[in-house]
Order: C-alpha cells, then structure tokens, then sequence
C-alpha cells in the first residue's frame, strides 16, 4: 500500500504590507491620490498613464526596499583594495586585561612550565600611631622612644592591594628562570593601585602510594604503568589544558563568556576547569581507585594504601590523608606498584614505560602547537560587495508610446507631443533623481557606520547617466556630473547639515557602548563657542576609533618595572584611566611630560587705576616674545576666550597681516609690523578684529612674514597644554620588603584626619593623587572643573579613593611685580615625580629613599589654587561695561578670596 505523502504547496498570501509589497504600495498611493483629487479625477484603471506611471514607481520602491533588506554584511561590503574596519573582533571587544584573581591566573598559566599559579595577599602590617600621627612597619608601642603611648593611641591595618605569586612549575623550567618573565607580564597586566611583591614555587608535601593492580590478560603492563603515573600525577596537581575556540563552542559557551579575560597566547582556558584546578587539601583512596579502574587494562584494584614518606608502615585503615596548607602532594620514591595477571606477577621494563612516557609528552606538545596555530577569533560575517548606487530611470521602464525612453518620439512627432514629452520628463526627474540619491545613500551606509569613518560628506547625490536629452532638462547641465555641488543643491545649509548629520551618526554609534557627551559639548559650546562644534566631533570619533584599546584594558595601571627612561618621561605609558579620560575630554597629547612648559605666558598687572588685570604674550624657546595681547583682561574667562580664538586662527598664514609704520620723519626707514586677525569678523575697524600682535618692529615685509611663520609653527608644533599627573599611593610605600622603614619615608597624615575620621587613615590602599594644571583654557573654567572632577570620580574604579587638585602656574609665570612666585608647585612636581619614577624602575622595592622622601613631601603639601575673585560696583559707570561683562564670579570654596 501508498504511503500518505503530505504536499508542500506555495501560500496565496505574500502581502507583507511594507515597501516590498507592490500590491501594498499601488492601493496606498491610488488611496492617496483619490484623497487629493476624487473631484477631478476618478478613472483609477491601469490603462490611465498615472496609474501607469504610480506603478512604475512602486516597482521601483520595492527595488529600494529589496535593496535595504540585503545582509547587513553585504550592505556594509567594499571593494577588496578599499576595505575598511567595519566591527571590532570578539577578542579587541569582549576581552579585557586581568582584572579578578581567575584573570590572573589565566593569564600565568599561558605561560610555557607554568602548570598552575595563584595569586595570595600579601600581609604587610602598617602601624598608624593617632597621637602623633605617624606611621611605620613596626609598632610603636615595642619602641622605647614612644614610651608615653597607651594601647588605644596605636591603630593597625594591613595594606591592600597587595600581593604574592605562588606558581606550579611543569618541570620544564625552574623558578629562577621563571621570576623575571612572570614579573614583567604581571606589571605589564598590573591593575591600578595593585603591586605584585613576590613569586615563589609552591612547596611539595611528598606522599607514598603502594597498589597491587590485576590487568588484563592482552594489556601492555609497561603502557599501563606509564598511563598511572600519568593519571596519578594529574589528579594530586591537576593542570589545565588549554582549548581551541571551535572546542569551547561545541561546549555550549556562549561568546561573551568565551572571550571574558585576558586575550591568551596558547589557546582559551576554560573559567570551569580554572576554577576546579585547586592545591589538594587531601588525597583519598577512594579517589585513587576511581582513577585506577578507569584505565584501559586494568580489571580490578587488589590492593591499595597511602600514607606520609616519613611513615614506615601505614595503618590499613588509612583512607586518606590531609596535605599542609599552601603545598602540594607529590609522588616520593617509596611508593611501589604491583602488576598481575592472574597469579603470575609482572615486572614491567622501565625503559619502555619512560617510551610511553616520552610519548606522551610529544603529544600533549602536539597538541599544543595545533591549539596555538588555530584560531583564536571569530570569523567576521563577509558580504558580497554590490553597487548598490547603481540606479537606473524609470523613464526608460514606461510605454514606448509615451516617447520618453531611450527611442524617443516618432521622426514625424509634432512640436505639440514634443513639449507634452519633454514636460513629462522633467516632471519624471524628480522622482528618478531623489530614488538615485537614495541609492546613493544606501551605498554610503558601510562608510557612515563605520567606526573608522569620517565627517567629509553624510549627504549624497549622484547624477543620473541614462536619460536621453538629459542636457535640455538642466538649467546648469555642466555642473550636474559634479556629485559635490549637485548635493550642495539638494541640500540647502550643505557644510552645517553635513556637521550635524554627523554628530547624530556618531552619537548612535557611541550609544551602543553606553556613552553620552551631552554634558561635555555643552561646556565646550559656552567655552569655545563656535568653535566647539568641530572639536566636540574630533573628541567623539577619537573615541570610537580607539573604544575598543581603551575598553580593554580599563583598569590597567601604567608598567614601571625594568623601564628606560624613554618609557617613564615623554612616554604614553600611563593609566588606562588616564588615556580613558584624555578620550573623553578631547585631549589628544596623551604622553607623560612637563606640564608647566607652556608657551602661552600668562601674567598679571595694574593699571593706572591700581585694578589688577591679565594679559598674555607667546614666547619661544629662547624666551622671545613672539606675539602678545592687544587688550588688558579683567578677568582670566576673557583673557581665555581670546586665547582660544588665537591658538585657533594662527595657524592660518592668511589671518596674519601685514602694515607699514608711519615715518616720523622723511628720511627714516621703512618699518613693518604683523598682526592676528579674527577672520569672521567683518569689521575692521572694530576692537575684536585684531586679535594678537607683534610689537617688533621689521626692515622688510619678508621678515615680518618670516617672524610671522615662526609664531604659525610654534603654536601648530604644541598638540595641547593640558594633561595630569596621575600618582598610585601603594607604590609611594617604603621598602616592604624590610620590617622597618625610617619615619619620614612614609605619607605624612595629619592629626585634623585623625580626629574628624573623614577620610581613611592608611593613606596607601587604594588611594590616587590626580594633579591637573589649573590654568589653561579649560581648566581654568570652574564650570569645566567640577565636570571633570565628576567624571574622574565615575571613571575610577568604585574602590579607589582619588585627591583631585588643580594647581599651580606655568613654568614662565610672573607675579604683578614682575618676579616668578617663590614655588610653583608644578615645578617642583615634575622634577620630584620624574626622579622618583626613574628612582623606582632602578631600584624596584628597594625604591631611593631621597627621591620618595622628596615626592611625599611635594604630594602632601598640594592644595588647589582657585582663580582670584573681584568684587566691583553694583553699579558701574556706562563706559565702564567691558569690566561688568568680564566679573570674575565668587563662588564660596571655589574661589580664591585673598585680594577682594
């Protein structure tokens, strides 16, 4: 009999009622038209020409939609010698720098002869004596010197942060060899606030096993013994061993985590087997003969005992045994092991075990080698590039009678059809060009999403090629093949639609990783201006083109260890933290340097009034004033809004400009004089055109251009006079390696912290001084300032505790009477810091005592200096309105109140 076979058939509804149902786009439109025009036009059959012509255009819709259906692969596919990063990979993403303690020992069992490892706090006691508020490694209390101290006067803590490496070796390497590689990849990998302070191989608790196996009758007893050595020495120290990424799918693992942690170099470790890979606190017989029966040859466990080498016999009931805490069990040379096949016992061949044996370990090589030879990354999705702005005119899809496509009209047309088909065709224009700009569009998506994209052009247009008579249509036929002006036509407000089209795309493509810049393009508005809008687009795509670095290695400190003095000074080897917020804060000189090396002089004067006013003037290398302000400032926000529009406009070698001095007398010489002009403004006569000088006077025009371009590359050679200095209080400790340290190598802490207990007394664990200059632009703003300082204190990791202060003057600064103030903190700063950092690369712990006693002292006297505050009349005269415009606000704890 038939068997009933049950018929597939094709559903008679495919209405998907959206731009790929033709169907669904003619009755929308015939429903629209008949709204509009029911009173002059009924007939809807598709014989009318505008029927005819809405048909048309909804083929040509569905093309567009079928289009934008496509794989978003194939949507964002380019030519193969125009390839662009489109995504980030799953490793450069999902990964990040070792952060948990599962991280790290991750990260060191990558190593080649590192079979397991383990990171341990480190005990370091710290003793705070709160009577005089001091500190040291030993107690005070045991000191004869501090006699008059009672119990409650001595507070202890221990430093966090801290800690010890304890490693499984394989064999293959000893420990010495080891400590140096596993040190520099720790501090490579080190955490911020976080030191590592020793490596040790862990201890061995040797243990004795005597078994009596039964095999069976075909087993090979040499290959079983070498197969028992095998499984015994893996489960009393068991290693991990590392996986493909095809293996870790297969198992069920989703991606993200997969690619949790460190980026390895041989392979993926599984978090599980990770985490089950433990030092033994026992070993039991009954574990033992679980493994035991599961090798192939063996029948039967006959016997079975375990004990301590130091043991002479051990007792039969002894099922298991503990092993000391912090070691691990190993085989020692009493132990012995039986083989029979019936009653006839087997004395296997030693050379041949250690064959099976050496087999074993080239395998296990093998099969190392094949996971680090594979790959560790997924496979990015690849589409098939299509011109997808290839466009064609609809004109060419209508009747033939209609006389408009590629054949035209009859020979014998008259002029009356003649104008009827023209006037249809520029009618159908309109259509055909904006379905080719959203081709145009459609292909541009694989650039605009990109996240190595660019802000050049978000509009497009793209002429049509295949309309005959074209040229009779255009107005300005020559400039229509020019995509560039043909979108500007399009397009009114072409340069500041193309500006904000951008800032959306950017801000879409920051908001899948969670980041806003509401805040930081509204201070940057009210302190540039108009000039905001380009950097705050700079600062957005500078982070979305380096999201995935600064991602990935978040908390990450900066490496001292072994380091040249190129690596510690003019280096960016600095906190991820720090790179992270010179990213959202738009500053692109990233590198550790001098701070107070300004070019950008900023002092003070009186008037002939006594008011005390600010000016500036540029200076080179050699401390020749090169340009200088043309106005007094009342207040450093104006001084600082022309400052701006100056470092903005001279590097434009059109807005210097170049005049004569008038002659004293006839037969004097020629002299010449440059100055910096604001380009957007109109009026020359006006006080905000000129915007900088040179008060010089030149021989000639062509050395005053030549003075001219010296100020145009000073200024382009400085990147930025804005950065910090970011200082981990655990690494300011004294040597920890010694039970005692002198007194004044520790932080100083005050008796007013002691006693208010506002903040906590160790002033090492998990503390942070950030020091930011206080003068620039920017940070001279209070508005921006406690921005900033609100963004350090959401970007810091939640456990560390930061000192935030903004202080002192650039190198060049000048009090009113003409002298640099007595300290500038910066200086002083600099100097310390740098000799410290090459100070602790040197020496490692054992760290020079005068260069960390010189930076403690430095750090703990750091206070923020706050801009001068001035009062003036309430009401001031009206010629007098530039100095009611530029009142430097008081603002109570914010300001400095020592000249009111």
């Amino acid at each position: 009999m038939l068997g009933l076979q049950e018929h597939i058939s094709l559903s008679k509804n495919t209405s998907t009622q959206d731009d790929l149902d033709f169907e669904f786009l003619r009755k929308s439109g015939i429903a629209y038209i008949e709204s509009l025009s029911s009173k002059l036009w009924t007939d809807y059959n598709s014989h009318d020409p505008g029927i005819t012509i809405l048909e048309v255009l909804c083929y040509a819709l569905t093309d567009l939609g079928q289009r934008m259906s496509l794989p978003i692969e194939t949507l964002i596919a380019h030519k193969q010698e125009d390839n662009l990063d489109q995504f980030h990979k799953a490793s450069d993403i999902l990964s990040c720098k070792p952060v948990t303690h599962l991280d790290y020992r991750k990260l060191f069992i990558d190593v080649p002869g590192v079979r397991n490892a383990w990171l341990i706090k480190h005990n370091k006691k710290l003793y705070i004596n709160t009577k005089d508020a001091k500190l040291s490694y030993r107690s005070f209390l045991k000191n004869t010197s501090y006699s008059y101290l009672k119990p409650q006067d001595e507070h202890t803590t221990i430093l966090n942060g801290l800690y010890d490496l304890i490693v499984d070796l394989d064999g293959t390497r000893s420990i010495n060899s080891l400590r140096p590689e596993l040190m520099k990849r720790y501090q490579t990998n080190r955490n911020l606030c976080e030191d590592l302070i020793h490596i040790t191989e862990v201890g061995e608790h040797p243990i004795k096993i005597c078994a009596q196996l039964e095999l069976e009758p075909e087993a090979d007893e040499n290959l079983v013994k070498a197969t028992v050595l095998q499984k015994i020495d893996q489960y009393l120290t068991p290693s991990i061993r590392p996986k493909t990424l095809a293996q870790l799918l297969e198992l069920g693992l989703e991606t993200q985590e997969i690619f949790n942690g460190p980026v390895l170099e041989n392979g993926f470790l599984d978090s599980n087997e990770v985490k089950a890979a433990q030092l033994r606190t026992e070993v039991r017989q009954s574990d033992l003969i679980a493994i035991l029966t599961k090798i192939d040859g063996i029948k039967y466990v006959k016997a079975i005992s375990i004990g301590a080498c130091s043991d002479q016999t051990p007792p039969p009931d002894n099922w298991g045994i503990c092993i000391e805490n912090g070691k691990k069990p190993v085989l020692c040379d009493k132990s012995s092991w039986s083989f029979f096949k019936g009653f006839i016992p087997l004395v296997p061949d030693e050379n041949k075990v250690k064959a099976y044996q050496t087999a074993f370990e080239e395998q296990e090589l093998l099969v190392s080698t094949q996971i680090k030879s594979a790959s560790q990354d997924l496979d990015i999705p690849k589409g098939i590039f299509t011109n997808l702005a290839e466009t064609s005119s609809i004109q060419n899809d209508l009747p033939e009678v209609y006389g408009i496509g590629p054949y035209g009209l009859k020979s014998n047309a008259s002029k009356a059809d003649k104008v009827k088909a023209k006037q249809l065709k520029a009618y159908l224009l309109f259509f055909d060009q904006l379905l080719a700009n959203y081709f145009k569009h459609l292909s541009t998506v694989g650039n605009l999403l990109s996240v190595a994209g660019d802000k050049s052009q978000n509009f497009f247009a793209q002429p049509l090629t295949d309309i005959k008579g074209l040229e009779e249509l255009l107005r300005e036929p020559q400039n229509y093949n020019d995509e560039e002006k043909l979108s500007d036509l399009f397009y009114s407000d072409y340069t500041a639609r193309n500006s904000e089209k951008r800032h959306e795309i950017v801000d879409h493509l920051l908001s899948r990783f969670a980041e806003d810049f509401g805040n930081y393009a509204f201070l940057t508005q009210k302190i540039y201006g108009d000039l905001a809008n380009d950097a705050v687009l700079d600062t957005k795509e500078r982070l979305l083109k380096q999201y995935a670095e600064s991602s990935y290695a978040r908390g990450a400190a900066f490496n001292w260890y072994q380091q040249p003095e190129a690596q510690l000074w003019e280096t960016d080897n600095i906190s991820a933290l720090q790179k992270r917020l010179y990213l959202l804060l738009g500053i692109t000189d990233i590198n550790r340097r001098n701070l107070s090396e300004d070019y950008v002089e900023i002092y003070e004067e009186k008037d002939a009034d006594n008011k005390l006013e600010y000016r500036w003037r540029i200076k080179d290398g050699s401390k020749t004033i090169l340009s200088s302000a043309t106005k007094n400032y009342a207040s450093l926000e104006a001084l600082h809004q022309e400052l701006i529009l100056v470092k903005r406009y001279a590097t434009d070698p059109s807005n210097y400009k170049f005049r004569k001095i008038k002659k004293k007398n006839p037969e004097d010489q020629v002299k010449w004089y440059f100055v910096l002009v604001n380009p957007t403004i109109t009026n020359t006569k006006s006080e905000d055109y000129i915007i900088a000088r040179r008060i010089a006077q030149f021989n000639s025009r062509a050395n005053a251009r030549k003075a001219s371009r010296a100020v145009l590359n000073l200024v382009k050679s400085f990147a930025g006079n804005e950065g910090m200095y970011l200082i981990e209080h655990i690494l300011l400790r004294p040597d920890i390696t010694k039970n005692t340290a002198p007194e004044h190598t520790f932080l100083p802490i005050c008796k007013e912290q002691i006693e208010e207990a506002c903040e906590p007394l160790d002033p090492y664990s998990f503390r942070v001084s950030i020091v930011l200059p206080g003068w620039t632009e920017r940070f001279g703003n209070i508005d921006f300032r406690r921005y900033v300082e609100d963004l350090i204190c959401r970007e810091l990791p939640s456990h560390i505790l930061p000192k935030i202060c903004w202080i002192g003057y650039p190198k060049n600064y000048t009090e009113p009477d003409g002298n640099p103030p007595k300290e500038n903190e910066m200086v002083l700063l600099e100097a310390a810091y740098k000799n410290w950092l090459l100070s602790k690369t040197n020496a490692g712990q054992k760290q020079d005592e005068t260069a960390l006693t010189s930076l403690n002292k430095v750090l703990s006297s750091l206070h923020t200096i706050y801009h001068q505050g001035r009062l003036y009349s309430c009401t001031p005269s009206p010629s007098n309105t530039y100095e009611q415009k530029t009142n430097q606000k008081v603002i109570l704890g914010r300001t400095h109140l020592g000249k009111l």
